[in-house]
């Protein structure tokens, strides 16, 4: 069990001031600063530093909160496995960033959720930003995204990698012959909320080439796949996404994707939690799960193709 001055620590990281975590803790801010004093001694070392107003952690202070968050995690994944042995249920909290929950990734995720039936089980969808504070704050085991996260941090298990693609209307009136990326410039730029994966990656690979968002003749913000999918359909833009979101947009011939010789981008979909020491074969488990409801998916999915030839 974590010591009570460490969640204290914990949650002045999380609020990043002293008075407010007083107030989340329920105690006083000289209890807080006592607690905080109590660790630097311990440790020898100054955790939180103030540069100019802005309290901020140092290089210590970083390295306790990285082992202390493990710590707490793993303390949450024995008193699951102690109810799970006793009441024989299993317990799951996760989340899929939203282009992971679209498409036939429904599937996959309904398939590996049948294992767990009767369990209790918590499951939600957010971008990667929110899923990975989830984590950090205990309230996720586990997320599966195809957004970046830092590695020194989390613990992960790639699941699969998908095509990331250029995407319109099946008969978008482009303005210009559509060679290479440069092309698209002149058309209209869908893309979603700040904190998704999708967003970050195409940001990334415009950043690479020394261009931004700016490089579009207009960008238009929006946080829901199902809209940017509608909007698509009516002609109002182009978008980025992974392949699989639009799978069945893309067969049905509402959408098609946008072929340039210069844009061959694929992305991990990856399991991810925060780096634990005694539990890697438990998510080793459940990324198995994962893997063998995607291969029975897909091999659902060749049959019902060679039934319709």
């Amino acid at each position: 069990m974590l010591d009570y001055r460490v969640e204290t620590f914990l949650t002045v990281c999380r609020e990043m001031n002293y008075t407010k975590a007083a107030e989340v803790l329920n105690i006083t801010q000289p209890n807080v600063s006592q607690h905080i004093k109590w660790l630097e001694d311990l440790y020898h070392q100054k955790l939180f530093a103030y540069h100019g107003r802005k309290l901020i952690l140092t290089p210590a202070g970083e390295l306790l909160k990285q082992t202390a968050m493990a710590m707490r995690h793993e303390e949450k994944l024995l008193r699951q496995q102690m109810v799970s042995v006793q009441e024989q249920q299993k317990t799951l909290a996760f989340g899929v960033t939203k282009s992971i929950s679209e498409g036939f990734m429904k599937l996959r995720i309904n398939r590996f959720l049948e294992k767990y039936a009767g369990g209790r089980i918590y499951f939600a969808v957010n971008n990667t930003r929110q899923l990975l504070e989830e984590i950090n704050t205990m309230k996720l085991d586990f997320a599966i995204v195809e957004g970046n996260f830092d590695k020194n941090i989390y613990d992960y298990i790639v699941l699969e990698k998908e095509r990331f693609i250029p995407v319109c209307a099946k008969d978008y009136p482009f303005k210009k012959k559509i060679l290479c990326l440069e092309d698209l410039f002149d058309e209209p730029l869908i893309i979603r909320e700040q904190g998704s994966g999708s967003r970050e990656i195409l940001e990334n690979v415009l950043g690479s080439r020394n261009y931004t968002f700016q490089s579009f003749r207009s960008v238009m913000e929006i946080g829901d796949i199902g809209i940017t999918k509608e909007l698509l359909k009516d002609g109002s833009g182009i978008t980025f996404l992974y392949e699989m979101a639009v799978k069945q947009e893309l067969e049905e011939g509402s959408l098609k994707e946008i072929k340039i010789r210069d844009f061959d981008v694929c992305h991990e979909f990856a399991l991810v939690w925060l780096k634990t020491q005694h539990f890697f074969s438990y998510y080793q488990q459940l990324a198995e799960d994962l893997k063998r409801s995607m291969a029975d998916e897909k091999g659902d999915a060749a049959k019902d193709t060679i039934r319709k030839k």
